[in-house]
């Protein structure tokens, strides 16, 4: 190999590594901002409940102290101990609440470690489901294969003040043992033309073993409400 060849061999194998570690940069620093992103809204809110709700923060000693301040009133609260438990969030939007840990422990401390500060939202509609008059469109089987299963549940919707007409449907899943099943809202937005609502799922899939069904319904706070099927599908 001559001088000039062997110097545009080695040029062309250096671009090729410059190539290759700009491509590794910029997916690198892609990923870690959108991990970032994704952390800040995750972290947005230590937990999103709707008006008039509780959070259960647990055993809490009563020495600590909370100061729970309304954003948009700016009034605030002052709770002891486990008293932030029975606090009721009666208005709609962000509050501010601080945490401080007066009592001087010895060992280990018996409740959970709270941030000191953190923000709860609080949304101006509910929604809860009355499991008591689920109903299904066909009967469930093992082995057999669904493709327009409805699954009906009444619900009450109530916004605090009514401005509310329409919102998104929530999601809702099922489990169980061998269950390939994926349900979808029959109606992809709900009309707030009545409290009382009945929401429909349509279902597809299998259920390939002997098993119990757990179906997860969302509310629109992303939290869970389980309705468990008390019979075993055979």
């Amino acid at each position: 190999m001559t001088s000039t060849n062997y110097w545009n061999s080695f040029s062309f194998k250096n671009e090729k590594l410059l190539i290759y570690f700009l491509l590794y940069s910029l997916f690198f620093s892609y990923k870690t901002t959108a991990q970032n992103n994704l952390s800040t809204v995750s972290e947005q809110f230590y937990k999103t409940i709707s008006f008039d709700e509780k959070i259960d923060f647990g055993n809490v000693d009563s020495a600590a102290t909370w100061t729970i301040t309304n954003s948009k009133s700016n009034s605030s609260n002052f709770l002891n101990g486990s008293e932030i438990n029975n606090y009721q969030f009666k208005q709609p939007g962000i509050y501010e609440v601080s945490f401080q840990e007066n009592a001087k422990h010895d060992g280990e401390c018996d409740h959970a470690v709270f941030p000191k500060r953190f923000r709860v939202k609080v949304e101006p509609v509910k929604l809860s489901f009355d499991f008591s008059k689920v109903k299904f469109s066909q009967k469930l089987e093992r082995g057999k294969n669904y493709s327009d299963l409805i699954i009906s549940v009444p619900a009450e919707i109530i916004s605090i003040d009514n401005s509310i007409t329409q919102l998104p449907a929530p999601k809702m899943s099922v489990a169980g043992i061998g269950v390939l099943l994926n349900a979808e809202p029959v109606e992809k937005e709900i009309i707030l033309t009545a409290k009382n609502q009945i929401l429909k799922y349509k279902v597809s899939g299998t259920i390939n073993n002997e098993t119990y069904l757990m179906f997860d319904f969302y509310d629109f706070n992303n939290e869970v409400k389980t309705y468990n099927l008390p019979q075993k599908i055979k």
